[in-house]
């Protein structure tokens, strides 16, 4: 009995590192919103295809450099609770099929994974309605790889703090690059 007691404890310590060393952590964040611009759906596809606009006006992008002719580099800064920030590195590929829809999606889908999407809809002659779609994700082997306390606060609320932060940045965004699209537009005499 004493045998087969012990069998029994090394087979589950075993498996439980065999599942430990599986593991891994993953923080995610998806996020729509939409708004309605006064300007024609040509001019806000040029504007928002230009990559420049994103470190400007969108917080925590740091920075954005074109690669080639499809491919960027982004540079995020995470802001997690409890925690200094820290920059992770995105290489998106342009995979836009129109002139109304901006696409850029992770070359990496599995460890850092970032999504945006841009739907532009002519409402009339000069209103469009946009619609963002940004999804986050960012996944290590062991919850300390990305917050020293990831494992005690858990997948769930950590990726509910990224929901809110990417929420506050895309609120940001669209309200400062929908006044420099309204500059822009009287400077160029679009409007």
């Amino acid at each position: 009995m004493k045998k087969v007691f012990t069998f029994f404890i090394i087979i589950s310590v075993t498996v439980l590192s065999l599942k430990a060393s599986e593991a891994s952590f993953t923080l995610s964040a998806d996020v729509t919103r939409n708004t309605s611009i006064k300007l024609d759906l040509e001019y806000i596809s040029a504007y928002i295809k230009n990559l420049e606009i994103y470190p400007k006006f969108f917080p925590n992008i740091i920075s954005v450099k074109q690669l080639d002719e499809k491919q960027s580099e982004w540079i995020y800064k995470v802001v997690a609770p409890l925690a200094s920030p820290y920059n992770v590195l995105f290489i998106l590929e342009d995979k836009s099929p129109s002139a109304d829809t901006l696409l850029f999606e992770s070359v990496d889908k599995v460890k850092d994974y970032l999504y945006c999407r841009a739907v532009l809809t002519a409402v009339d002659e000069k209103k469009t309605r946009v619609d963002f779609l940004f999804k986050i994700s960012m996944t290590r082997e062991k919850a300390s790889d990305i917050h020293i306390l990831a494992g005690i606060l858990g997948e769930k609320f950590l990726s509910s703090k990224m929901k809110d932060r990417l929420e506050a940045d895309l609120e940001e965004f669209i309200s400062k690059a929908s006044k420099d699209m309204y500059l822009a537009s009287r400077t160029s005499g679009k409007e």
